[in-house]
């Protein structure tokens, strides 16, 4: 039972992404993907090429562009970099914009369905980097969803637990983590072709001792620290969090109705509680999006383990995923857009910058231009006339 559809192009931002093309037999009876018959990749027809073309080429505009201003408003803005959710934000957007950097090869590579062509230093450099970026970007949405917590939960800690100094400490502790945790990526992963002389070979984590059973071990336990226990994690929180904002307002409104002379303090909690949850909004919007893109491959695992017949994978499976994934690094820009209003309007701010920048550049390039093509007419005559004076 092969599928090798999957085995030809490894998504670079999965983090089960490669199980596919190791094991796709069930119930223990999966074999290197070194001992398979290969079969050559499908080869994609333009139409699919240009379609895909365009379909990532946009995700990874909006993406770089959306997390490169996410970074910047944040850093450029002294009231929004005092805010420490804020500093959880901008670390998951340099998680979220590495991933869409370094993920253009991989991409690259997926619409050529070729498998791996760029050697074995950038395939142990690139999907390093890819992994890290992943696991960074999950406990950057898990750190802040506790921050959130404590912050509403518990008002009164949250001036002693979530001090700027501290939350610094954790974005600092995140990423050495995140690298010990990637660890294997770098140090196991090669270039592997599909048999001895083929053509087509695949970046892909092979174990040196016991491949197959180390392989599904360190890919349950990624699965398990870096999907389902941060996904219980959030529910549980946001749930938590959620029944406080919604039982502080209902408190609120009793005492607004029981003092009528406190209407200014009232309406300054309601604005309060009314910004807190637009926060916690667009950060459970954020969870759903990850849970969305990266369930496909989980349930292709899992099915795949315990089911006597493995989960048909094709074409357009893969764009489905590929897609997905990029769209999880490329979407959390929208959301602070659509939710929240200091990243609405700093980012407008940026952009009229940036464009009034372009158009006064523009502008002085015109009228240097057209300057310097008047002050060639006017030399003209003056050349001629010493010219003539001098015969």
């Amino acid at each position: 039972m092969k599928t090798t559809s999957m085995s030809n192009v490894t998504p670079e931002s999965l983090v089960l992404s490669s199980i596919l093309a190791e094991y796709n037999d069930t119930n223990g009876t999966a074999r290197s993907m070194l001992e398979r018959t290969p079969i050559p990749p499908p080869q994609a027809d333009l139409g699919a090429i240009i379609g895909l073309s365009i379909l990532f080429s946009a995700i990874v505009l909006v993406g770089i562009v959306g997390n490169g201003l996410v970074i910047f408003v944040i850093l450029a803005d002294r009231k929004m970099r005092q805010s420490v959710t804020n500093i959880f934000i901008m670390n998951l957007a340099i998680a979220d914009f590495f991933i869409m950097a370094f993920g253009i090869p991989e991409l690259v590579q997926f619409i050529m369905n070729r498998g791996w062509i760029l050697g074995g230093g950038l395939c142990k450099f690139n999907r390093f980097t890819l992994v890290v970026s992943l696991y960074a970007s999950v406990m950057s949405l898990v750190s802040v969803c506790v921050e959130r917590f404590v912050a509403i939960v518990f008002p009164i800690k949250a001036h002693i637990l979530c001090t700027r100094k501290k939350i610094i400490g954790v974005v600092a502790c995140i990423w050495p983590i995140a690298v010990c945790c990637g660890l294997p990526t770098v140090l196991f992963n090669r270039v592997v072709p599909l048999a001895p002389g083929h053509p087509v070979s695949l970046c892909q984590l092979i174990f040196p001792i016991g491949h197959h059973s180390t392989f599904l071990a360190f890919k349950y336990l990624e699965s398990c620290f870096f999907y389902i226990i941060p996904i219980i994690t959030q529910v549980v929180l946001y749930s938590i969090i959620g029944r406080r904002l919604y039982a502080s307002t209902e408190e609120l409104s009793t005492k607004f109705q029981m003092r009528q002379n406190s209407r200014n303090r009232t309406d300054r909690a309601y604005e309060t509680i009314r910004a807190r949850k637009g926060v916690v909004k667009m950060l459970i919007v954020s969870v759903v999006i990850y849970f969305i893109s990266y369930s496909p491959i989980q349930v292709h695992l899992f099915y795949n383990t315990f089911s006597t017949t493995p989960l048909p994978t094709g074409w357009p499976f893969l764009v489905f995923v590929m897609t997905m994934t990029h769209v999880n690094s490329a979407a959390n820009p929208v959301l602070y857009c659509i939710f929240s209003q200091n990243f609405r309007r700093n980012f407008k701010k940026c952009l009229c910058y940036l464009c009034f920048r372009m158009q006064r550049k523009a502008y002085r390039r015109t009228r240097f231009d057209s300057f310097d093509s008047k002050g060639a007419l006017s030399r003209r005559p003056s050349t001629t006339k010493t010219t003539v004076s001098r015969f």
